[in-house]
């Protein structure tokens, strides 16, 4: 009961601090952060079980490294390879040596402990940037792309980086340590080749053939948490076995079904893990501390803003005022260094007053990223309108189901010049088409993230022709959701499913049964001879009456 009254004071706090946070226009993070020093040890201490609070916590971030494993799929990576690679890997090496340089000299640290200070600081919150570029819909700006393009490759840098901190803290002698790292890696990268290559998309296309939505949820998240288990069994990170899991699975046409069955667990567990790090926030030890934790931060900014801007500047040619925005939007010190700081305390590279004090610096960079982001855009008016032209698709017609209705709409579309996206949950006709060049989605497009992955945001027409009313009418819910105004065709069955996907904001509805009975009414006013013409008069009469009278209820 003890857990269970924490729990709902976890989730409690979080929804009031989450609520509060929206009509204030922040990241529901910074919310959690707040409300998690509120109830924490250090605020009204209302927290009993924490080790158990901090597993959830802990499973929250296994299930977000497995979410970022699953972005990094070839495709993705070379569409942002020259800033990732070059501009990330340049901002985390430089970032790394400054701080590492400065805190060795100006404190007399030890190297290993100036190394991981350095590793820290470099590292930038994905989850509150790409809420603010996604909350005014920049992603695909320069701005957008270049910030996003740097953040992806720092969550991949948190693989290896983790793989060091038991060397750093003395776990191993160097030249073993080293090399024992590298013979795991060796290892783990060579069972993630064997695994996608021949164990993966056997095990998965059995499971999608059943259909089975709580099925393939299971499968999903037992692959995750089994590899998350054997990495740990091999002396490595959950973390680290869990972003290898999204990483392997990522290769196959699954990854977005995959990723759309695990946010809700993961947005839930990640709501806890930021939560847990507030309530390492010790408000006394902020205000003791507040010259040299100001002090940090502001050094802090000053450091990253400036190696990104350089970098993106004058190394890698980018426009004045999207290095400058760039700069100033990946100042901040990020979740995934609270997970470094965690795997360092575990190690004993740090002491409890050490990881304080960069949680704090941490989270006051944190709770200024959207204040400074603001005022950067005030500054800076022009920068977010400057858009690139880019060459994702725009208003195009996405198409839910291949079967017949959806090959005909696909046939019309090719004929006409309309670019197109297919929704599909057979994984044969998925494979075909995909070998064929098709652009298919495999997914269940009752899940909003299945309809991003199709573009939904830039669609002009939604097509559903799947025959399944219950699913078509959650469909049409998850659409306007995200996009209100976007027109919905849908196929039906029945008549009486019309009312209903009407209310619910369907565009225009084709009932089968109603087709059925214009055609067959045409077939027999044919037989008696009656003119073409009177015909589709009648047929056009029949149709706009019948519809006219569901418009009405509706």
């Amino acid at each position: 009961m003890i857990l269970l009254t924490d729990v709902v004071l976890v989730l409690g706090s979080a929804f009031v601090s989450s609520l509060i946070a929206h009509y204030l226009r922040i990241p529901n993070i910074i919310g959690f952060i707040v409300a998690g020093a509120l109830i924490g040890p250090y605020g009204l201490h209302l927290i009993k079980a924490k080790e158990a609070v901090h597993f959830l916590a802990e499973l929250g971030v296994v299930l977000l490294l497995f979410t970022i494993g699953l972005e990094f799929s070839p495709a993705h990576l070379a569409k942002l390879r020259r800033i990732a690679l070059l501009g990330g890997s340049l901002q985390i090496v430089t970032t790394l040596l400054i701080s590492g340089i400065f805190v060795y000299f100006a404190f007399k640290g030890s190297i290993p402990f100036a190394f991981f200070v350095g590793a820290y600081v470099a590292l930038s919150s994905t989850a509150i940037v790409l809420t603010l570029l996604q909350e005014r819909g920049e992603l695909e700006t320069p701005y957008g792309r270049a910030s996003l393009g740097i953040l992806l490759f720092q969550d991949m840098a948190i693989v290896p980086l983790m793989l060091l901190i038991p060397l750093l803290a003395g776990k191993h002698k160097a030249d073993v340590g080293l090399l024992l790292i590298l013979l795991k890696t060796f290892l783990l990268l060579g069972g993630a080749y064997v695994i996608s290559r021949w164990v993966l998309g056997f095990f998965m296309d059995i499971i999608a053939r059943t259909r089975n939505r709580e099925l393939f949820l299971l499968a999903t998240l037992t692959f995750c948490l089994a590899i998350a288990w054997a990495a740990y069994l091999a002396g490595l990170s959950l973390s680290l076995g869990a972003f290898l899991a999204g990483f392997i699975l990522a290769r196959s046409p699954y990854s977005h079904q995959a990723t759309a069955n695990i946010l809700p667990f993961k947005d839930l567990l990640i709501c806890i893990f930021f939560v847990s790090v507030g309530m390492f926030f010790d408000i006394r030890f902020f205000i003791s501390e507040i010259p040299v934790i100001l002090g940090a931060g502001l050094t802090i900014f000053i450091l990253k803003s400036s190696i990104i801007f350089g970098i993106l500047r004058f190394i890698l040619r980018y426009p004045l005022h999207v290095a400058f925005l760039v700069g100033v939007s990946l100042f901040q010190i990020g979740e995934f260094s609270f997970v470094l700081a965690q795997e360092a305390l575990k190690f004993e590279l740090i002491d409890l007053s050490i990881f304080q004090l960069l949680s704090s610096i941490s989270i006051l960079t944190m709770l200024l990223t959207p204040l400074v982001i603001a005022l950067a855009r005030r500054r800076l008016p022009m920068a977010v309108e400057d858009k690139e032209e880019h060459k994702a698709l725009e208003n195009h017609l996405i198409i839910v189901g291949l079967g017949v209705a959806g090959k005909a709409l696909r046939t019309a579309a090719r004929r006409v010049g309309i670019p197109y996206v297919i929704i599909e949950m057979n994984p044969d006709t998925v494979r075909k088409e995909k070998a064929k060049g098709e652009p298919v989605v495999f997914g269940d497009a009752t899940y909003e993230y299945i309809l991003r992955q199709a573009g939904i945001e830039k669609a002009k027409i939604l097509a559903i022709t799947i025959p399944h009313s219950d699913s078509a009418k959650m469909i049409v819910s998850a659409a306007k959701h995200i996009r209100p105004d976007i027109y919905t065709l849908v196929r039906t069955r029945y008549v009486a499913d019309m009312y209903r996907l009407l209310e619910l904001g369907a565009d225009d509805v084709v009932p089968e049964e109603f087709v059925a009975a214009l055609s067959m009414f045409a077939r027999v006013l044919r037989l008696y001879l009656v003119p073409e013409e009177d015909i589709r008069r009648y047929l056009e009469e029949f149709a706009n009456k019948h519809y006219a009278l569901f418009r009405k209820a509706v």
